[in-house]
């Protein structure tokens, strides 16, 4: 009884608190765009909605650590924790409830993150800059294994590039070429129509073998290169979902192509949402027992500008990372860690 009163209390604090977040930036940035925006209502109300499914980013681990503050002020000033307390229970036993709703809400948001749910404020963009999100990207030039791959147009949605060309090389030395008019990507692999190979022969001698030529009407080529990926990385989106993200990193592995940016959003996706338990329970544990030997007004103002102090280190790590300027084992595993053993370590002083 007494773990669900606390539970429904902290939750419908950070629920108040992730509204009042959502709803001050959702109405801020439709203000500061409304020149740019459409003049449709229906068109506007998707961007707000867009617009305040993104700022969860941003929102959610702050809501539930403020939350927990807000919970605790409620409890002391009612003199309900002492009570509490008085029961029988102990610090772990109060704490529990916060950091069980906490980490369930964290870890369903990461869960959220794997599907296309990360990809809503691109569409908010979209309606910004008045395009379509379906954009058929353009004149793509990448390296995969020992190829060079050009694709004059890319349809992602559709599974489908227009303008193929595949350059094959080996020791330095250009070796096929294999151009298609069009592919289609399925079964894990692309399937191309109206293929023209052109094959150099090994020895160029004077008189000896020339160029092969070879047409074919379909041919299935390129394994693994995933149109979807392709498209979210070379538009430099800074959105991926975990899988995209994780097929990206393991696609491009082995590649020789800088994968910094892929790894800090697949890593920020991960370490920012878990970082709300991990606050939540430094801010319960070390949260006064009752108001009339502590001065309330301090513990709230201390906590909340170290909530903001931590998290906006973390937040500027993870955007130097994105940016190659560090690595992200260093930018965001390596402080996550460290704060984790911290943390550890003041939970069991205290508890």
């Amino acid at each position: 009884m007494l773990d669900r009163y606390m539970a429904w209390l902290y939750f419908r604090y950070a629920v108040l608190i992730a509204a009042a977040l959502t709803a001050f930036f959702v109405g801020m940035d439709i203000l500061s765009n409304a020149a740019r925006l459409p003049d449709s209502a229906n068109l506007i109300l998707l961007f707000g909605l867009f617009r305040a499914a993104r700022a969860l980013d941003i929102i959610l681990p702050l809501s539930l650590v403020f939350g927990a503050i807000a919970t605790n002020i409620h409890l002391i000033r009612l003199n309900e924790l002492v009570a509490v307390y008085s029961l029988g229970a102990s610090r772990y036993k109060a704490l529990k409830p916060f950091i069980v709703v906490s980490a369930l809400i964290s870890c369903g948001y990461i869960a959220l993150c794997s599907t296309q749910f990360v990809y809503l404020g691109d569409k908010a963009e979209a309606i910004k800059q008045n395009r379509d999100f379906s954009t058929i990207t353009q004149n793509l030039f990448v390296r995969y294994d020992n190829r060079f791959i050009y694709i004059q147009e890319l349809l992602p949605l559709q599974n489908e590039a227009r303008g193929l060309d595949i350059l094959e090389v080996k020791d330095g030395d250009l070796t096929r070429v294999i151009r298609a008019k069009k592919a289609n990507f399925k079964d894990g692999a692309w399937l191309l129509s109206d293929a023209s190979i052109a094959t150099k022969p090994s020895n160029l001698t004077l008189g000896g073998l020339g160029m092969a030529v070879e047409e074919r009407e379909n041919m299935i080529d390129l394994h693994g290169f995933r149109p979807d990926i392709m498209d979210t990385i070379y538009e430099q989106k800074f959105s991926y979902s975990l899988i995209d993200a994780a097929r990206a990193w393991a696609l491009f592995a082995n590649q020789d192509i800088n994968t910094y940016r892929i790894r800090s959003i697949l890593y920020a996706a991960i370490v920012f949402p878990l970082f709300a338990p991990l606050f939540v329970a430094l801010v319960f544990a070390y949260a006064p027992i009752s108001p009339r030997f502590f001065n309330m007004a301090m513990y709230s103002s201390l906590s909340v500008l170290l909530v903001l102090v931590v998290w906006g280190a973390l937040y500027s790590l993870a955007q130097t990372a994105k940016n190659g300027a560090l690595s992200p084992e260093i930018a965001l595993l390596l402080p996550f860690a460290f704060a984790l053993v911290i943390a550890g370590f003041l939970l069991k002083r205290k508890m």
